[in-house]
């Protein structure tokens, strides 16, 4: 019998764990109890619990009858075990986006057609696609019908998006209008430490998302301009579907959030020519990463 995906919550909840395991640098052997986890989280213990059990099908814990939950890996070898299984609704929105992305879907379909394809009940499939309409990928047409949006679904497409970024973006940071959010950079600069670190063991691929889209958003909305502001949003929905999957390789992780630190730490020092020329590096860099992407 085929073994149910987890909830979200529960995922969520194994990747705090894992996350709290790297950063407090647990031994192998450390008990694990559900008692204190839960105290730490501030959450119940029934998703606690389900976490521990399916931490240990995947080898990252060891239970013990009678005694519990015990940590089986060092926690230097935590950072390359992102096997964990996806929610369930997580694991249809990325099937859908890939499916989308590869033409596999039709521009308009409908709840018993996703349903059908996806074996999932229509409560997950509407899940799925109201998290959607949120990020403005798809919206309701007629019925049940729903209508997938434009997004950058080709590399001449994304190559231009890239090309009108990097024109538009850098000299953002350089107009008479720039107005410094201190506050806001300081709180990006301790959530993209905390994603260099152990913390981005406890985020999915769309938090990772979101973290690099409000990072570029936060720029524009600094740059005072409405009309900078409006296109950048416009940027960050179109290449959402593309580069939601793009975020699995750590190594490249960790560099994105380095170059958005080098900004961010221009910016607190003053230094705007500065923080733009490392923003303009950024964006080729990133061009250059999406280019080689199969």
């Amino acid at each position: 019998m085929r073994e149910a995906r987890p909830s979200r919550l529960q995922v969520q909840t194994a990747r705090q764990i894992l996350a709290l395991v790297r950063r407090e640098r647990l031994p192998p052997g450390y008990h694990l109890t559900e008692e204190a986890l839960a105290s730490r989280f501030g959450i119940s213990r029934t998703p606690i619990r389900a976490a521990l059990a399916m931490l240990a099908r995947n080898g990252f814990l060891t239970a013990r009858r009678h005694q519990g939950y015990f940590l089986a890996r060092n926690y230097e070898q935590i950072d390359a075990s992102l096997d964990l299984p996806a929610s369930a609704d997580e694991a249809i929105y990325m099937r859908i986006a890939r499916d989308r992305v590869r033409d596999r879907l039709p521009q308009c379909t409908t709840e018993t057609e996703m349903m059908r394809r996806y074996g999932a009940s229509r409560s997950l499939v509407l899940t799925v696609l109201a998290r959607m309409s949120e990020e403005g990928l798809v919206r309701r047409g007629r019925g049940r019908d729903w209508v997938f949006l434009p997004y950058l679904n080709s590399k001449e497409e994304q190559q231009s998006s890239y090309e009108f970024r990097l024109t538009l973006e850098p000299s953002g940071l350089l107009l008479s209008s720039v107005k410094l959010d201190t506050a806001a950079l300081e709180r990006a600069r301790r959530r993209h430490l905390d994603l260099i670190g152990a913390r981005a063991m406890s985020c999915s691929s769309g938090e990772l998302f979101e973290v690099d889209a409000g990072f570029h958003d936060m720029l524009a909305r600094m740059s005072g301009n409405n009309f900078f502001i409006s296109a950048i949003e416009q940027q960050n929905r179109l290449r959402r579907l593309i580069e939601y999957t793009g975020y699995r390789d750590g190594s490249r992780r960790r560099e994105w959030c380095r170059e958005h630190l080098a900004v961010i730490d221009a910016l607190l020092a003053g230094q705007r020519q500065r923080a733009a020329e490392l923003l303009e590096q950024h964006l080729k860099n990133a061009q250059r990463q999406l280019m080689k992407a199969d």
